[in-house]
């Protein structure tokens, strides 16, 4: 292989001048984000020095997020990561559009089932009641980052104009048919991915993600939406505002559990 002595004039350091190659290679989409890096022995052909020294270079990398090492798999370029605050009445999709990143919605189905026990509970409704079902899968051009599945009580469910859903948030459009979301509450905890979730995340089986369950109310209460949504725990992490008025908390995209 031909070697790379880019950046090696001067005095800079050997590992800090491998550091800037790859990291321009990150920048410039060379290394796309999800994708291995070459073997550490490749890269210590290309570049001519020793082992130590180019794990230098990734350590230092990874330090500044651009690289997620994965034990036993490899070294990976990490994925761009967003902020999720859980303050205020956005919808999931309302924040990171307005983090200007550029969200795409698949909506995977919709369909009215019978509500799971929890699910019938949390919206005020009897066993087995009938509930609209919709599953979306969220991401940008570095892949998919939210598996969220929406439970609407039916006579909330049969005004939503599902294929609407690919490019207007939930709320939105509840707001539009006269039936605001006025409040929420949300739980966050970390589990573990299923297979099938796994595999609709582009992620391995049993990798960490958060779920977020959410009520939505409307007014005098009534329950309108109860939401579950899967963030890919590689890239998420929950900050924390604190002063004496009060906590703000948000979680971001950088970083499953009993029942569901």
């Amino acid at each position: 292989m031909e070697r790379n002595d880019r950046g090696f004039r001067g005095r800079v350091p050997k590992y800090l001048a491998i550091y800037r190659v790859l990291a321009e290679r990150v920048e410039a989409g060379h290394y796309e984000p999800g994708t291995p890096l070459p073997a550490q022995r490749e890269l210590v052909e290309e570049f001519d020095v020793s082992l130590m020294t180019v794990r230098q270079a990734l350590q230092a990398l990874e330090a500044d997020g651009l690289l997620e090492t994965r034990h036993g798999v490899g070294t990976f370029v990490r994925r761009p990561s967003f902020s999720y605050g859980l303050t205020g009445l956005r919808s999931l999709s309302q924040e990171l559009v307005e983090q200007g990143i550029e969200l795409s919605t698949e909506v995977l189905g919709a369909s009215v089932v019978h509500a799971p026990a929890d699910v019938a509970g949390r919206l005020g409704l009897p066993a087995d009641a009938p509930v609209l079902a919709v599953e979306r899968l969220r991401g940008t051009s570095t892949g998919p980052l939210v598996l969220q599945t929406s439970y609407l009580p039916e006579a909330v469910g049969a005004r939503i104009d599902v294929d609407a859903l690919g490019d207007r948030s939930l709320y939105r459009l509840l707001e539009e048919l006269g039936t605001p979301v006025r409040r929420a509450s949300e739980t966050i905890r970390a589990v573990a991915l299923t297979d099938a979730e796994a595999a609709s995340l582009d992620r391995s089986p049993g990798s960490p993600a958060l779920l977020s369950c959410r009520l939505s109310r409307g007014d005098d209460d009534v329950p309108l939406v109860d939401d579950r949504a899967l963030l890919v725990g590689d890239d998420t992490v929950i900050t924390a505002e604190r002063a004496v008025t009060g906590t703000d908390f948000s979680y971001g995209h950088v970083t499953r559990g009993p029942e569901r």
